[in-house]
């Protein structure tokens, strides 16, 4: 999209807003656990989880002799989640050709529970032939890349299929005659045959990875194999226009794979980026506990990877730290946390209740409080720190540094969120409505009282803009301001926004009829510099409520306060696989109104009695020191 510029409302910044360049190093393990799915690191460290956990294999019962036409259907679903030796238990429903023919396509339809299909069946009149049509409440489907899409509510699954007697004979058994592509399992077959997994693909810029969640199912030997075919074949069409891959499209790898490693032939490729194949190769792989090692040839020559901890340099470690410049979670394993206190910006590097009190001023006029701010967000090479001043209508830059000075970067606006990227981008989202609060020239009224922290008011939040009254602004290295387009958002109101931390997805909160919903978005720039936020995906759509704050907990999870059921409001992890139901980060904390998280970090959490709360594991929290608005970087 073309620049855009208003006259007296947005000033271009003077300098550049620093991102630097990150030296990302293993972080550690994720603190939830989901219910269903592999417990794998977020963004770092040896794989430690088992992708296995949970599989049990089904020993399928195969059709019953003398069983009606829609007997042999129940039995073909029931059997349809056995996916040993290409499928052989569904095959022994089906005639002898077409068992033969049979290509499952790999996508998949799932139904809720088989005790809730209908089945309605019809023979033909010389007893040889029979339809039995089913139908029951889709809840999900798992297309043919992976990707795992909850279904709308009210999505109906209603499939056909034709049976034929053996050999024509009327005396003959009951088998498959035709039946759909789709592989259709019910939800507890998926719970127990799937596992979600992570593709990794790069930002546009090449400074993070960025996983592509994609679903496959773990009851084969091949799953090594399965996973790298996927990688190499390229990422989902959902994140395919905000990402890029170092393998070249139409990329026809050989691969080799045994106990513990896997050998990776490429042949073709003239100009091959190394590095950042073996990125992507390391960080899919390391979600497999048994892989160790890996091996890449390009046109038949080894690629040597001298510093990647491995046996020798042709043979790397996936979890090694060689691979962390490119983590994920674009940040610093010594990342500090940031907080208001009376009016004054602190940071601190540890978060337990002995030693949080050992926080320090940050340097600079927004740390000395020269400029009092509503809320804030520290770049991820924590050089720079962007605020909305009280009242919402300026937004301010500052380096973190000594002697340094504040800019005005955006201006005469009614300014509501901002985050950052690794990129050094910064992103403000803008109230631009009739319902914006009246520019009287007098911010008296926004001010905090003497007793509270900035950024500690609004327990219960102001009415959302009305649906389209929001502008989202993309601040390029903090100089050249251009607007992004939101799309597909049109009938609802922009609440809550958050750029990922590697710039290619956003997390938002919506609301319709006074209802929230809790959606992502991928980030995509035309040749033309266009740039848009759209393909919208909710996640626990049907699970959570009331949504007040979110945050990227890791480069595939999300942290929010919200509430299930009705229940109290608390901290939940979201993950963004689409099928791991939401978790608890511990027990709720009443008052709270913001969350935060990164990588390996501990939660925080700030209250609206100027308290902020950090959690050290998935149970228990801990009040820690005064202050509002506590937040990671980005």
């Amino acid at each position: 999209m073309s620049d855009v510029e208003r006259p007296g409302r947005l000033v271009r910044a003077a300098r550049t807003i620093a991102a630097g360049t990150l030296a990302c190093v293993s972080l550690a393990a994720c603190a939830s656990v989901p219910m269903t799915g592999p417990v794998v690191p977020s963004e770092g460290g040896d794989g430690s989880g088992d992708p296995y956990g949970g599989y049990v294999r089904l020993l399928p019962a195969g059709p019953q002799p003398g069983v009606e036409p829609e007997g042999l259907i129940d039995g073909f679903l029931k059997d349809l989640g056995s996916f040993e030796e290409d499928h052989k238990a569904a095959r022994s429903y089906m005639l002898p050709e077409q068992s033969e023919e049979w290509t499952p396509d790999a996508a998949v339809r799932v139904f809720s529970d088989l005790d809730a299909v209908d089945m309605d069946s019809e023979v033909s009149a010389d007893g040889l032939s029979a339809t039995v049509r089913i139908r029951s409440n889709e809840i999900a489907s798992i297309d043919e890349s992976g990707k795992y899409v909850p279904a709308e509510t009210g999505t109906m699954l209603e499939e056909t299929f034709t049976l034929a007697k053996e050999g024509d004979d009327p005396e003959g058994e009951w088998r498959i005659q035709d039946l759909p592509d789709e592989i259709i399992l019910s939800q507890l077959d998926v719970e127990r045959t799937y596992r979600p997994f992570n593709l990794y693909f790069f930002n546009p810029a090449g400074t993070a990875l960025v996983p592509d969640p994609v679903y496959l199912p773990v009851s084969t030997d091949q799953l090594a194999e399965r996973l790298l075919r996927k990688l190499i074949g390229g990422p989902t069409d959902w994140l395919a226009p905000a990402v890029l891959s170092a393998f070249p499209e139409g990329t026809a790898p050989r691969l080799e794979i045994d106990a513990e490693r896997a050998v990776i032939n490429i042949n073709g490729q003239n100009e091959a980026d190394e590095y950042g194949m073996g990125a992507q190769i390391a960080w899919t792989l390391r979600q497999l506990p048994e892989i160790q090692e890996f091996t890449l040839r390009i046109n038949g020559e080894e690629v040597s990877f001298p510093q990647s901890d491995g046996d020798s340099s042709d043979r790397p470690r996936p979890g090694s730290d060689y691979w962390s410049r490119v983590s994920p979670g674009a940040t610093f394993s010594g990342v500090h946390a940031y907080y208001t206190h009376e009016g004054q910006l602190w940071s601190a590097a540890d978060w337990d209740a002995d030693n949080f009190n050992d926080a320090e001023r940050v340097a600079g006029p927004l740390g000395a409080g020269e400029v009092r701010l509503d809320r804030f967000a520290v770049s991820l090479d924590e050089s720079t720190i962007a605020g909305i001043t009280l009242g919402g209508r300026e937004v301010v830059t500052s380096f973190a540094s000594p002697g340094a000075q504040t800019q005005e970067v955006l201006s005469d606006g009614v300014f509501t969120e901002l985050s950052w990227d690794v990129n050094g981008d910064l992103w403000v989202v803008e109230e631009t409505g009739d319902g914006s609060r009246p520019d009287d020239g007098d911010d008296e009224e926004d001010a905090p009282r003497a007793d509270e922290e900035p950024g500690t008011q609004g327990s219960a939040e102001e009415d959302p803009p009305a649906p389209g009254d929001t502008a989202l602004w993309l601040l390029r290295d903090g100089d050249e301001v251009v607007q992004a387009e939101v799309r597909g958002l049109r009938d609802q109101s922009l609440v809550h926004f958050r750029i990922s931390r590697d710039g290619a997805r956003a997390a938002v909160v919506t609301e319709r009829d006074g209802e929230r919903s809790l959606q992502v978005g991928r980030v995509v720039e035309n040749e033309d510099g266009q740039v848009s936020v759209g393909a919208f995906i909710s996640l626990a759509d049907q699970e959570l409520e009331d949504i007040t704050s979110i945050a990227w907990r890791s480069s595939d999870q999300l942290v929010v306060l919200g509430s299930r059921d009705g229940g109290t409001t608390q901290a939940l992890f979201v993950s963004l696989d689409g099928g791991t139901p939401a978790a608890s980060a511990g027990a709720p904390v009443a008052g709270m109104i913001s969350i935060s998280g990164a990588p390996g970090q501990p939660l925080l959490a700030g209250s609206d009695d100027g308290n902020i709360w950090v959690s050290n594991d998935p149970l228990n929290w801990q009040n820690v020191v005064e202050g509002g608005s506590p937040t990671f970087p980005g």
